[in-house]
C-alpha cells in the first residue's frame, strides 16, 4: 500500500470499523451510551494531518516492511490516542472549539437534562477521553502482530503515552509560573510534540517492522529539531494564522498567554508586553520585537538539521526521500 491519500483511506477504514463495533457493544450495554460513541467517532474524524499514523507507516516502510491491515490498524491506534489528548487538552484550555467545530466537552454539555451543564459537559468529556485512552490500547493489542514485535511495538507505544502525559504536565505547569521562559516552552515542545509526534510514532512503526535498536537509536536525530520546526510553526500560525485555515480563532493562544516559545521571547525582549491584554498589542510587540524573525530564522535550521539527519538514515533512497518531503510540508505549512 503507497501513496498518502491510499494510507488516509485504510486508516479511515480501520478507525471506522472499530467504532461501530465499540458503538454496537456500547449501545447494548445502555442505549444512552451510544451517542457518547457518536461523538468520539464524530472527533476522530473531524479532520487533522494525521501526523501520527503517518510517520508511524513511513517508519514500518522504512525497514521494508509492508502495510497491511496490521500496521493499518496499529497505526490508527495512534490516532485514537490522539484523539484521547485533543479531548482532554480541550477540557484543560477551556477551548469552546478544535478544528472549526465546537470541542467534546461543548457537545457533550447538550446531554445533560438539568444541572450545571458546561460541569456535565467537562466531566463526560474526560471519560471519552479515558475511552478513546483505552481503546488506543486495544486497537494495537488487536492489530494482528505476532507477539514479539508487539512486545517491540509495546516498549515503545509506552514510553509516548507517558511522555504525553508528562509534557502535557510541563505544559499546564509553564502556563502557571510567574517567568517563562524560552527554555520552557522549548522542553514542553520537545515531549508534547518532537517526541509524541514524530520520533515515537517512527519508532513504533520500525519496531513492528522488526527493526534493530540501533536503527531506533537514531531517529531522535531527525525528530527532535523537526518536531520542535513543527511546533514553532504551529505557535506562529497561532498567532498570526489565518482561522478559516487553521481551524481556530487566530490569536486565541495569545489571549490564553499558552506557553510558546514565541511568547517567551517577545516577553524577555519586550517585558512590557506582559501587560498587554489584546491581540492586535501582542503582535505588534512580538512582530517589533523581533521574536517573529527569530522564529522563522529558528524554524529554518532546525528543519536544516532535521534534513541532514533524514538524509544520513540508512533507510533506502525512496523513503528518505519521503521523509525529506514531509518535513518540508510541515515545516513550511500555512495551516
Amino acid at each position: 500500500m503507497t501513496g498518502t491519500s491510499t494510507i488516509n483511506e485504510g486508516i479511515s477504514t480501520a478507525l471506522g470499523t472499530f467504532l461501530e463495533e465499540r458503538h454496537a457493544e456500547a449501545a447494548a450495554i445502555d442505549g444512552r451510551l451510544g451517542p457518547l460513541v457518536d461523538e468520539l467517532r464524530r472527533a476522530v474524524f473531524s479532520g487533522g494531518k494525521r501526523l501520527r499514523p503517518l510517520f508511524a507507516v513511513w517508519g514500518h516502510r522504512a525497514v521494508g516492511a509492508e502495510v497491511d491491515e496490521r500496521m493499518l490498524r496499529a497505526a490508527a491506534s495512534l490516532e485514537m490516542l490522539h484523539t484521547f489528548a485533543l479531548i482532554q487538552d480541550d477540557v484543560i484550555d477551556r477551548s469552546a472549539t478544535r478544528r472549526g467545530a465546537p470541542a467534546s466537552h461543548v457537545m457533550l454539555a447538550a446531554h445533560a437534562e438539568r444541572g450545571d451543564r458546561e460541569r456535565f459537559g467537562a466531566s463526560a468529556a474526560i471519560l471519552l477521553g479515558d475511552l478513546a485512552l483505552i481503546w488506543a490500547d486495544r486497537m494495537l493489542g488487536e492489530s494482528g502482530f505476532p507477539s514479539d514485535r508487539l512486545r517491540a511495538g509495546y516498549r515503545i507505544y509506552n514510553e509516548l503515552r507517558a511522555e504525553v502525559a508528562l509534557g502535557q504536565y510541563l505544559d499546564v505547569l509553564a502556563s502557571h509560573l510567574e517567568r517563562l521562559t524560552e527554555e520552557d516552552a522549548l522542553r514542553v515542545s520537545r515531549y508534547k510534540t518532537a517526541t509524541y509526534t514524530v520520533q515515537r510514532p517512527i519508532q513504533l512503526g520500525m519496531a513492528l517492522g522488526g527493526a534493530p535498536r540501533e536503527l531506533l537509536d537514531l531517529v531522535p536525530a531527525y525528530a527532535i529539531p523537526a518536531g520542535v520546526a513543527f511546533q514553532l510553526r504551529d505557535d506562529l500560525l497561532g498567532a498570526f494564522g489565518d482561522p478559516d485555515a487553521t481551524g481556530k480563532p487566530s490569536g486565541e493562544d495569545l489571549l490564553e498567554r499558552k506557553p510558546t516559545w514565541l511568547l517567551a521571547r517577545t516577553l524577555r525582549l519586550r517585558p512590557e508586553a506582559a501587560h498587554v491584554s489584546d491581540v492586535a498589542g501582542l503582535r505588534q510587540a512580538m512582530l517589533e520585537s523581533g521574536a517573529v524573525a527569530e522564529a522563522e530564522s529558528k524554524i529554518g535550521a532546525l528543519a536544516e538539521e532535521a534534513l541532514e539527519a533524514a538524509r544520513r538514515m540508512p533507510v533506502p533512497a525512496e523513503r528518505a526521500t519521503e521523509l525529506v518531503d514531509l518535513t518540508e510540508r510541515l515545516v513550511w505549512r500555512t495551516s
